[in-house]
């Protein structure tokens, strides 16, 4: 019986690195990074999720309005997806608009969403954001792709 299980754990290893090793690339995050740190400026309720609303200062890009148009998991309360739009004016009033989707989970007060921007600058960015909605405070930290 030992030798069987010791045979089966050792084609379940061997297993288990062809998969890891099927010849696909692996995901880097690219060491650039940038942060926008704001503020809850809205959020609306409905049956199937909501809308939060956000902002803050992103450095180049200046003044950033992001909207996110949560969705439920219909199996459960605490995750879900979203689509969503940014808009950048920056000093000079220069405009970029970015296109959002993504997904979101709960813990407690804090939403963190994890999504891909593409922007109509030309950059692409994966984005990690965190909400409180107890304390308003809001900070994104983007990857360009």
């Amino acid at each position: 019986m030992k030798l069987l299980f010791l045979v089966a754990s050792l084609m379940l290893l061997v297993l288990t690195q062809s998969v890891a090793a099927d010849g696909h690339t692996t995901i880097e995050l690219p060491a650039e990074t940038y942060s926008v740190k704001g503020k809850l400026l809205n959020l609306e309720l409905s049956d199937t999720g909501g809308t939060v609303t956000v902002s803050g200062k992103a450095g180049k890009y200046g003044m950033v309005y992001l909207t996110y148009n949560m969705k439920l998991n219909p199996s459960s309360t605490s995750q879900g997806s979203f689509t969503g739009k940014g808009m950048a004016i920056d000093d000079d009033g220069k405009r970029v608009a970015a296109v959002r989707n993504g997904m979101w989970k709960r813990e407690g007060t804090s939403f963190t969403m994890h999504s891909l921007d593409d922007l109509s600058d030309g950059s692409q960015n994966l984005c990690k954001s965190v909400l409180d909605i107890a304390s308003g405070e809001f900070e994104m930290t983007f990857y360009p792709m």
